[in-house]
């Protein structure tokens, strides 16, 4: 059964729900998705399943619900990390509740996540969750590891304090946001790849 990640906006006004939802386009199309691709059902969809799914969400928890979604993942932490990056900075850019659940999480504390104008409950970044470990993503049998910004190898470098890092096969480089690390370490293993590297 495939591992699900629901996300939620609570508090957002009406008005501002068309640009939402054209993030959330903007989100889908910005990457190749190895599971779903993200997608947004509020009181201004017109699809019957998206319009359904939001008045049973809605149902379940109350007016201030604006927004819901959920996306199935294809084995790929980077595409839940990257739409966790996402409703934080929704949250952030609107100062909106947003949530998101992901009950499979091999890690217990990222499972549920509740961010108030982009910050965690406690008032810590998420950033200050991910410090410890980097993210990993198989790529054609090769492992590329993402550090985010406040990881320990990250400190030690002359990258600015809010970047991304990213590595493989030796090779470390930097770059401001997820999205571009994922995008450059791809560009530089399909280079490998046309050049007779594995």
């Amino acid at each position: 059964m495939p591992r699900v990640v629901q996300y939620r906006v609570h508090g957002l006004p009406p008005d501002r729900l068309e640009r939402v939802h054209q993030q959330f386009a903007a989100l889908a199309a910005a990457r190749e998705w190895r599971g779903d691709a993200p997608w947004l059902a509020s009181a201004r969809s017109t699809a019957i399943f998206e319009t359904e799914f939001f008045r049973h969400q809605r149902d379940a928890e109350g007016e201030s619900l604006a927004a819901a979604g959920f996306i199935k993942l294809a084995g790929d932490e980077l595409d839940a990390l990257i739409l966790t990056l996402f409703v934080r900075d929704l949250s952030s850019e609107y100062g909106v509740r947003t949530v998101l659940r992901d009950e499979d999480n091999p890690i217990a504390k990222l499972r549920y996540l509740e961010f108030r104008h982009g910050r965690l409950p406690s008032g810590n970044s998420l950033e200050e969750m991910f410090a410890r470990r980097p993210v990993i993503k198989k790529v054609m049998g090769q492992a590329i590891m993402f550090y985010p910004p406040s990881h320990r190898l990250n400190t030690m470098t002359p990258s600015g304090p809010e970047e991304w890092g990213y590595g493989m096969q030796g090779l470390r480089a930097f770059a401001p946001t997820l999205l571009e690390a994922e995008r450059e370490a791809l560009k530089i293993l399909r280079g490998w790849r046309r050049l007779g590297n594995r």
